[in-house]
């Protein structure tokens, strides 16, 4: 079976005055696989290493043999080989085996989602010459990850190796450091503002004021240390919530004239993506010099449902014009309100307010808008207690 495979086999027909005669020629000097005779014509099939000794016979026996068949590897194999293309298919695709097999063409980053940290090694990595399309043979990886734990401040520890043409970098991120702030540190609770205090819950540590006392910044309200009848001081992690209540002075400006950017044309520029390689697309030629926003996505393609590694990044820059805009003095009155009911809806939402006056100052260039708040909120923050 492997012979015929391999070796194929060829059938002859042989015509003439003496080809019956040939049998016993045939068995004898040649591997005859299938031999028999219809009229006077005779039907032998070998193998095709034999096929010149049948020839051979047929013309010292003058007789005329025809091949009408040819079964086997080597003869389909022979159809391709006196082709021009295929031996430039073989050596393009030995070239692009070749070329995948011993060049980047993607880099995984493991152990780390953090953007910024991502972006640094990728920058550090590309400055020692890992990057896409880089020769797999050139690049030394211990030296890599070497200079890669030195440098990157945002890793504790960093593998790089390869499989095929992905090269995989592993990195393990510094773990941060706790607070330096849990119950078992001994503190106090002090007062960052100047109040007067309206309310006080104490659940750790011991109240040093009275409700309705004026108090001033850095003034203690919670002690942390608890004087004992024997003389020794116990120290607590002091935990409380005190309310007092104060005033606070904010400030607006809103000019008359003010430099605002609107958005223009839009224009693409597209990428194809194969791997890490980026190939550029046919895109609009955009002005030079222009002031633009950028926005980057990118599109796999799917095939059968499967995401394949290619795909087409799409770039769009949007014009920012620069205008300038004109405010009356009620458009700057209803501009300074937004942004005063911003402000209370944003930085004053944890906090009560208990009172609120406001006056505007018109001037020359704009209108300015103060508020004074009388607000009720959090005054108290920890203060560590340092013990020799």
């Amino acid at each position: 079976m492997i012979e015929r495979l391999f070796l194929g086999e060829i059938t002859f027909k042989i015509d003439g005055f003496d080809a019956p005669l040939l049998t016993e020629k045939l068995y004898q000097s040649c591997k005859v696989i299938s031999l028999y005779t219809k009229s006077d014509t005779l039907f032998v099939t070998v193998f095709g290493n034999r096929a010149k000794a049948v020839e051979k016979l047929c013309e010292q026996n003058n007789c005329i043999c025809e091949v009408i068949s040819k079964k086997g590897f080597i003869f389909t194999a022979a159809k391709y080989f006196r082709r021009f293309g295929f031996y430039v298919g073989t050596l393009l695709a030995a070239i692009m085996i070749f070329y995948l097999s011993n060049t980047v063409t993607k880099i995984e980053i493991i152990g780390t989602d953090n953007p910024e940290t991502i972006a640094e090694i990728r920058s550090m990595l590309a400055d020692s010459g890992l990057r896409a399309g880089a020769y797999i043979p050139s690049l030394n990886f211990l030296k890599l990850q070497t200079m890669l734990f030195k440098r990157c401040d945002g890793i504790s520890w960093a593998s790089i190796g390869g499989t095929g043409s992905v090269i995989t970098v592993d990195v393990v991120e510094n773990t941060p450091k706790p607070e330096h702030e849990n119950m078992r540190i001994p503190c106090n609770i002090v007062a960052d503002r100047d109040a007067v205090v309206v309310g006080a819950e104490v659940m750790i540590g011991r109240l040093s004021v009275l409700l309705g006392d004026a108090v001033y910044k850095g003034q203690l309200l919670v002690s942390g240390v608890d004087e004992s009848y024997g003389g020794i001081a116990k120290y607590y992690h002091s935990y409380a919530k005190i309310t007092g209540r104060y005033t606070e002075t904010v400030e607006f400006y809103q000019p008359y004239e003010e430099q605002t950017q609107t958005e223009g044309r839009t224009f693409y520029r597209r990428k194809f993506n194969f791997f890490e390689l980026e190939i550029p697309l046919p895109s609009e030629v955009m002005p030079r010099g222009m002031n633009c926003s950028v926005r980057v996505h990118s599109v796999p393609i799917k095939l059968f449902g499967l995401t394949l590694p290619f795909g087409v990044t799409t770039e769009e820059y949007t014009e920012l014009i620069a205008e300038t805009r004109q405010f009356s003095t009620a458009e700057a009155m209803n501009e300074l309100s937004r942004k005063l009911n911003n402000y209370e809806e944003g930085i004053l939402a944890d906090k009560k307010i208990i009172e609120r006056s406001t006056k505007t100052e018109q001037t020359a260039d704009g209108v300015r808008l103060i508020a004074e708040y009388t607000l009720e909120g959090e005054i108290g923050h920890v203060s560590e207690i340092y013990i020799k």
